[in-house]
């Protein structure tokens, strides 16, 4: 019996000098998670590696495939609204009865922008500093690595010589590049737009010139990078990108590939096209929703805004003169509104304006916040209509809008609705009256005017156009003919 209880003792002691305290029980859990993370994620890198290198063999070969003979469109010229030369002024005297405006068309909310391609950078060796090659991008500098020695260059656009090329740039020579870019992506927070375009600057600093070698290396970077993109070929053996972004632009020349528009980046109108209709599987077409990057910080000269009848509402802003530059390049995608709402405004431009706009605002009902907004746009910025600012027919970020001398009514309504949205925290609709922009406010508090009805919420016009209008007041013109109205996320 002695002998029995010893023997259970010890065991006994054995298991609880393996006991573990529940601070070693959480270590444990932690580096197991962490070990079975570190393994999904090696796993990951090791999927989209044989991925990556299936995907690019087949597309080496259908390089020397057969081509497809397709026909060039004509860029679609900006449209033009007839506006007012001049904003219009809301009378002194007690406003008409309020009214109901008819909304003939409810335009619903943009969907999100297409999820981005999340793509795993390679895993590369050790890189040597002397293949650094230093560039540019609208203020800010970046870093790729790439061997001079390593560069690909094409002697002429035959179906060989391109899948061998393509070969070339997909045996790991650019992997470091590829890497570069795709962290730089990321630091600067590039939305598909931004991307596209450092993709077309780093393939000209690597090969000196746009030229076809380039536009092939372009398209490279865009594919391995998850994006659906095609190439396209003239007549007189000139290779061109072709991208099929959803949002209808102006001003680019575009094909028709199974009932989508690829835009035909950086070239004229050609009569026809021959055209590669091949790409990686989970590709994903760009969209030129906006997010604001990351760029490097140039003041732009100060502008001070005040409104007339809030001479507390009195503000400077200097403008990030990379940004503007940026934005300058986006394409033009006139009347879809919520890309330009969407954008909201700089991280800048936020920091300079919204401490005060809130302290101004702050401790006022619905009415009042909203009343101070118009007022500071409505007799802060200058109008001009674009004709005469732009030599044709722009709609403006809000950033933008705070840089520029002149502004119309869609830049006004989109920056209204940024400010509305971000400072009082309310739903914003935009009503598009015929030659003419507004915004409409659903507000949670009782507010008397015009307004409309829609989906069972009350919203009431807030005209930033309509210089001295209040809240609720609509132009007398804009009441008479029904409305298209644009929901805003």
């Amino acid at each position: 019996m002695k002998r029995l209880f010893l023997a259970v003792t010890l065991v006994m002691a054995s298991v609880w000098a393996k006991a573990q305290t529940p601070k070693e029980e959480y270590e444990a859990w932690k580096q197991h998670q962490k070990k079975e993370y570190a393994d999904y994620r090696q796993q990951r890198k090791d999927d989209y590696n044989a991925f990556r290198k299936k995907a690019n063999e087949e597309y080496a070969q259908w390089l020397k495939g057969e081509w497809v003979k397709i026909k060039g469109h004509e860029a679609d010229p900006v449209p033009e609204e007839p506006k007012p030369p001049q904003p219009i002024v809301a009378p002194d005297e007690t406003p008409e009865p309020p009214s109901v405006v008819p909304h003939k068309e409810v335009v619903p909310v943009a969907p999100e922008k297409t999820p981005v391609p999340i793509v795993p950078a390679p895993v590369v060796p050790a890189i040597d500093e002397h293949d650094a090659i230093y560039l540019d991008y609208y203020g800010t500098s970046i870093k790729i690595h790439a061997k001079r020695s390593d560069v690909v260059h094409l002697n002429n656009t035959e179906g060989e010589t391109l899948s061998k090329a393509w070969k070339q740039m997909s045996d790991g020579r650019y992997d470091p590049l590829l890497k570069d870019v795709l962290e730089a992506k990321k630091d600067m927070a590039l939305s598909d737009w931004g991307f596209i375009t450092l993709a077309k600057n780093v393939a000209t600093k690597v090969y000196g010139k746009e030229d076809n070698s380039a536009i092939l290396f372009e398209e490279w970077l865009l594919m391995q990078s998850g994006y659906k993109v095609r190439l396209s070929l003239t007549g007189q053996g000139t290779l061109y990108l072709l991208v099929p972004f959803s949002e209808k632009i102006f001003g680019v020349s575009y094909l028709i590939i199974d009932e989508d528009r690829y835009y035909v980046l950086g070239c004229e109108t050609q009569e026809s096209f021959m055209v590669l209709d091949e790409g990686f599987d989970g590709e994903q077409a760009p969209t030129l929703s906006l997010e604001l990057p990351q760029l490097g910080m140039i003041r732009c000269k100060e502008r001070t805004i005040a409104s007339k009848r809030y001479p507390t509402l009195k503000m400077t802003v200097a403008e990030n003169r990379n940004l503007i530059s940026y934005l300058n390049d986006y394409p033009k995608i006139a009347g879809d509104w919520n890309i330009y709402a969407r954008a909201s405004l700089s991280k800048s431009a936020k920091e300079q304006l919204y401490p005060i706009l809130r302290s101004k605002l702050n401790g006022k009902s619905q009415e009042q916040q909203l009343n101070m907004l118009l007022d500071w746009i409505q007799t802060g910025l200058e109008y001009e209509y674009d004709e005469k600012q732009f030599g044709g027919e722009r709609s403006l970020f809000a950033d933008e809008t705070l840089y520029y001398p002149f502004c119309d009514c869609e830049d006004r309504s989109i920056l209204l609705s940024v400010l509305v949205k971000d400072l009082v925290g309310l739903d914003v609709v935009l009503l598009h009256f015929p030659g003419h922009l507004a915004t409409a406010v659903g507000f949670t508090e009782n507010v008397d005017g015009d307004y409309l009805e829609i989906k069972g919420k009350k919203y009431v016009v807030c005209d930033p156009t309509y210089i001295g209008a209040p809240a609720g007041m609509a132009m007398p013109e804009c009441k008479k003919n029904k409305v298209e109205v644009f929901l805003l996320q």
